[in-house]
């Protein structure tokens, strides 16, 4: 397999302006109310394509792009079934919700496994995530890329939009650990590095290419300094971070700020 990274960056407030000004479906002042739009610009969509979206649980995107683009749409999502999470299933119906939408191909599972997958090898055009992958525990993470791998035809594209805790969450001393992770990245074992794929957007998008075994290059804007100082890095909206808090019952609410990683990849062979 190759790939070759077309975009690796943060969310920023400039791009989500011009979504807005140029009208683009589903823009919002939150991460999700860029992600959407970031994924509607960042591909030629065309009738006819295999298209999956990992984990959308009840997200209209997949009907939207089959009813706008014709495509075909896949959805993988277990609805937290296969760890028994209850939590998809409070105050909705998966399965009402699913029958609502015959124009998706739903598939309760998630990615992982290919050998107990359903899903089709080597058959989608484009394979996509907003806001899922940061749920992937750390040691489920490479299966879960090369399982994506595995669908994904050659000259096909991936896009995922990864949630991530801005490096400053945790005050100063969390600061200065993101700081350490990305300066001495190259003598951090990789345990560590794999336990800890989460701590800066550079740690995350480091795991993706040992996975895929794509060279980075000089990937810029990414570096703890610019996403904790920079004014124009979009930071996930405080009431839907309120909502969260309340919702998952957390119980510190001081470092819940949260921003996008964005990646694109292209399947060369």
């Amino acid at each position: 397999m190759a790939y070759q990274l077309i975009e690796a960056s943060l969310a920023d407030l400039d791009r989500l302006y011009r979504y807005h000004m140029d009208g683009v479906h589903g823009t919002e002042f939150s991460i999700k109310g860029f992600d959407y739009p970031w994924l509607l610009t960042s591909h030629i969509w065309k009738e006819g394509e295999k298209v999956l979206d990992v984990g959308p649980a009840y997200s209209p995107l997949p009907a939207y792009l089959k009813k706008n683009y014709g495509c075909e749409m896949w959805a993988a999502d277990d609805f937290g079934s296969s760890v028994g999470d209850g939590f998809w299933s409070r105050g909705r119906s998966p399965q009402e919700f699913i029958e609502g939408h015959p124009e998706v191909n739903y598939v309760l599972e998630r990615l992982g496994d290919p050998i107990r997958s359903s899903l089709p090898t080597g058959y989608f055009d484009l394979i996509y995530s907003l806001s899922v992958l940061e749920h992937v525990p750390p040691q489920f993470m490479p299966a879960v890329w090369k399982h994506m791998d595995l669908l994904l035809k050659p000259g096909g594209e991936m896009l995922h939009a990864v949630d991530l805790l801005f490096p400053s969450n945790g005050g100063l001393k969390k600061l200065l650990f993101c700081l350490c992770f990305d300066w001495f990245h190259a003598f951090i074992p990789q345990k560590m590095k794999q336990k800890h794929n989460q701590t800066t957007p550079l740690t995350y998008l480091r795991q993706v290419a040992r996975v895929l075994g794509f060279r980075l290059g000089s990937p810029r804007g990414l570096d703890v300094l610019t996403m904790t100082l920079s004014a124009t890095i979009l930071v996930e909206n405080y009431h839907i971070g309120l909502n969260r808090i309340v919702k998952d019952g957390l119980k510190d609410y001081h470092f819940q700020r949260y921003g996008s990683l964005l990646l694109r990849l292209k399947k060369i062979s």
